[in-house]
């Protein structure tokens, strides 16, 4: 089979693998689409020491089902978990599973000399698979990244009459505004850099009620109706966190997820400041990866038009220019997906 390879910086290669046989516990699933994460960027930018595979938002068909494997059976359109719980461990059997993310994953199988999402065929642990319906292979591929902006939500709360702020309008950040308005807010902004009209035009579509430029005005110097926000969701580098303090109200949450390395990894604000305030910041990490059967509800009702959010799609054999291209055009492209 091909399976695609990527090494830092943005070196890429498209091989052709041997594919084992599955164990008992195992689908062998045949993939028809694969999301790009910004994790996949990261990792083509700096992450790849050597060749490695790569991508993880995953929807395919299950073309062999091991004899162990409960729920799917040959034939079934199915998603694959990025990470999954054990249910087994202290965590999971004190009703944490999700501080959890033992069990085998496509990240982890990597050491077994298994290939990830940006390839024709996985071999899946029977946990990480999610059997689904109703939708193509293509928006079902946005579940996975769905499933990070509902864990955002759900860790910072919106409620009903809050103003809410999203940092960063990427895919993720996207879905959590428009998660933020259907669980009540009174109003939604969202700031972004002026160069992102497709995803300036897809938020306010989603349901934003004013979008802020961040190259064009400091987060601080926009007037909020109400002096501040109740509830800031943060998809974007740790920097953007000292703004986001900032423009809290008294009381007002901060839910962050958002990757950087070297110095860009600290953040320093004044304690006393958040502490008067009554500021929290918490943190968003949707490992393992839940909520999928929720994700999917949410898509098939119409609730959030997932598919909307992609504008560019690519065979396997064109993942250097895809990967480069979601890199670089930061004016229209939203989400590329692989498709078989």
């Amino acid at each position: 089979m091909k399976a695609a390879f990527v090494k830092s910086p943005f070196q890429f290669e498209v091989r052709n693998v041997p594919l084992r046989d599955i164990t008992p516990d195992e689908v062998l699933v045949k993939i028809k689409a694969c999301g790009v994460c910004g994790t996949d960027l990261h990792t083509a930018r700096t992450e790849a020491k050597e060749f490695q595979p790569f991508g993880h938002e995953i929807a395919g068909i299950a073309e062999k089902v091991g004899a162990n494997v409960k729920g799917i059976k040959e034939g079934d359109p199915v998603l694959i978990e990025s990470g999954s719980y054990c249910g087994e461990c202290e965590l999971c059997r004190n009703g944490r599973a999700d501080l959890c993310n033992k069990a085998p994953n496509v990240f982890t199988r990597v050491d077994e000399g298994l290939t990830m999402g940006f390839a024709e065929y996985l071999i899946a642990y029977r946990q990480n698979v999610v059997p689904f319906d109703g939708m193509s292979f293509e928006t079902a591929s946005l579940v996975e990244p769905m499933g990070v902006a509902l864990d955002l939500a759900y860790t910072t709360k919106p409620e009903l009459n809050d103003d809410v702020l999203v940092i960063g309008l990427g895919p993720i950040g996207l879905m959590a505004l428009r998660m933020a308005r259907l669980m009540g807010a009174r109003r939604v902004f969202g700031a972004a850099r002026s160069a992102s009209k497709a995803r300036i035009e897809m938020a306010r579509k989603f349901g934003a009620d004013d979008i802020i430029f961040t190259d064009k005005m400091e987060l601080t110097e926009y007037k909020f109706p109400r002096g501040g926000v109740d509830k800031i969701m943060v998809t974007a580098p740790p920097r953007t966190i000292q703004d986001a303090i900032k423009v809290a109200n008294i009381g007002g949450v901060i839910g962050f997820l958002g990757i950087e390395y070297g110095e860009g990894a600290n953040i320093t604000f004044d304690a006393n400041y958040f502490h008067f305030r009554k500021l929290q910041l918490r943190a968003s990490y949707a490992a393992p990866a839940l909520w999928f059967p929720r994700c999917v509800e949410l898509i098939k009702s119409g609730a959030i038009d997932a598919g909307a959010l992609i504008t560019h799609r690519f065979g396997i054999d064109d993942i250097a220019a895809a990967i480069k291209m979601v890199a670089e055009d930061k004016s229209s492209v939203i989400k590329a997906v692989m498709v078989d």
